[in-house]
């Protein structure tokens, strides 16, 4: 069963202007007469909030009840939903429940109790109804209306590119015969024209390559002879060098044990001022204990005086090994500075050798250059034939683009052929709306026949206002007929949306 839910807060009431009333209408659209109504005051909402233990107020409550339904169709797709909708009927009254399920047991997070509407109410729904069915077939009429002059468009195309079709054709055969009488011409002559040059060029470049072979082995020759006389003076310098490297590596092994002595030699200096310092502690000390301790202070005090007199010595010892680390250090610095100059010596010598080679390496690239003339001349003749080739594959293109032109001719008039199918279809949609709305019309004229005939008879209860701002919400009913036989519950799943 397909139910739509509308929800609405309105300010009309029966005894009290000025009391809001919330409207939730349960309708279903296989059975127009189906609707049930619940109208609850703000009075009548402080009891409900009271016995089901509501925490919104009046104004935030229609909102609420929408998340609830949204969540609803949320969980409509699940084997085991979280939250549902159930819709119980008791006679002619219904219940309607949002029930969540956890891992303990169901809870109803709201009851609310529906009673069947009147036939104004009914009457003045189906009118609503009426109206978007209204508003549904315009919509679908400018859809149609749309597609037409999209088909007229493509037709007006397709007329354009057929014109385009017939002008390329032409423009194809023109050329093509054009082509073939100036490619016969330009052949004969460009073939003769070709076998000269060819012939001169050879002559030219045999001249060309036996002058620059006999330069070549001259300048080879000479090259040779300074390279042999540079690689000797490399060998020496080399040597030189070497013997230098020797004599800065011994003074540097000397250097390296004059200061190794010179640490020992801190080191036992800072002992003996480590004992010095102790035995002033001990005279201090012993010059507080007694007065029998004096001769004691005397030798310690000559001890004293011996340290500091070794103490002297060393210092002066140190001063001494400092001279000699200063002499060492020069002597290092002029050996250093002998050894850069015998390696400048070999730079300018090694820079003589590649100036050789970079001579050698542009007669190379001059015999390469003469040779790449020829390989140039060679070039331009088959550059020449690849352009015969290259007319051949134009018109081969030519004939290839003319291919696609037809194929696209055709797609397009099979895009033309569908959207006569879609503007068919679209009509065939509008008619069946049109006739529904017919149908919808007639059953409203004798529902408004029929409450006219009982408002005659009976004295009916007072208006009901339509909503304003509606939720429609598209369900269907998924338990099956032995629960509802058995239990008289029907489990309702959401699955529409907003309406517009």
């Amino acid at each position: 069963m397909a139910v739509v839910i509308n929800t609405s807060a309105s300010g009309v009431n029966r005894h009290n202007h000025n009391l809001r009333i919330l409207r939730i209408l349960l309708s279903s659209e296989e059975d127009l007469q189906f609707l049930h109504v619940l109208e609850v005051t703000e009075e009548e909402f402080q009891c409900l909030k009271a016995e089901q233990g509501i925490l919104v107020d009046f104004g935030h409550f229609p909102g609420k009840i929408i998340s609830l339904l949204e969540r609803c169709i949320e969980c409509g797709d699940s084997e085991t939903p979280r939250f549902q909708a159930v819709l119980q009927a008791r006679g002619s009254d219904s219940i309607f429940k949002i029930v969540e399920t956890n891992d303990f047991k169901q809870l109803a997070h709201i009851a609310l109790a529906f009673r069947p509407g009147s036939d104004t109410a009914i009457k003045q729904f189906l009118a609503f109804r009426l109206t978007e069915m209204k508003l549904r077939g315009d919509r679908l009429q400018e859809q149609l209306d749309s597609s037409e002059a999209q088909c007229q468009g493509r037709a007006k195309q397709l007329t354009e590119t057929a014109e385009q079709l017939a002008a390329e054709k032409a423009r194809h055969s023109r050329l093509a015969m054009e082509a073939a009488a100036n490619s016969k011409s330009r052949d004969a002559a460009a073939l003769h024209e070709k076998t000269q040059e060819l012939n001169q060029l050879k002559k030219q470049l045999d001249r060309e390559r036996a002058e620059l072979e006999q330069k070549y082995r001259e300048h080879i020759d000479s090259l040779s002879a300074r390279n042999t006389e540079l690689d000797s003076d490399n060998r020496s310098l080399r040597q030189h060098k070497y013997e230098l490297d020797t004599k800065v590596s011994e003074l540097s092994h000397r250097l390296g044990t004059a200061e190794g002595n010179l640490r020992s030699l801190e080191d036992e200096s800072a002992r003996l001022r480590l004992q010095n310092q102790q035995l002033g502690r001990d005279r201090a000390e012993i010059d507080t204990e007694a007065s029998d301790s004096r001769a004691k202070l005397q030798a310690l005090a000559e001890k004293v005086q011996a340290q500091k007199e070794i103490i002297q010595e060393q210092n002066e010892r140190n001063k001494d090994l400092e001279g000699i680390r200063q002499a060492f250090e020069a002597r290092c610095n002029e050996l250093r500075e002998a050894g850069s100059g015998a390696e400048a010596r070999a730079q300018e010598a090694s820079s003589e050798v590649l100036k050789g080679n970079r001579i050698i390496e542009r007669l190379s690239s001059e015999v390469r250059a003469g040779r790449e003339k020829s390989r140039r001349k060679g070039a331009i003749i088959s550059r020449q034939e690849e352009e015969l080739l290259q007319r051949d594959r134009l018109l081969e293109d030519r004939e290839k683009t003319l291919h696609r032109v037809q194929h696209e001719l055709d797609n397009l008039r099979e895009d033309h052929s569908s959207m006569k199918e879609d503007k068919e279809n679209l009509r065939s949609k509008l008619e069946e709306s049109k006739q529904q709305l017919q149908g919808n019309e007639q059953m409203i004229r004798w529902l408004n026949n029929q409450v006219n005939e009982a408002q005659l008879q009976w004295s009916g209860p007072g208006p009901v206002a339509i909503c304003q701002t509606c939720l429609q919400i598209q369900c269907n009913a998924e338990s099956d007929a032995r629960n509802r036989s058995r239990t008289g519950t029907e489990i309702i799943t959401f699955s529409a949306c907003r309406p517009h």
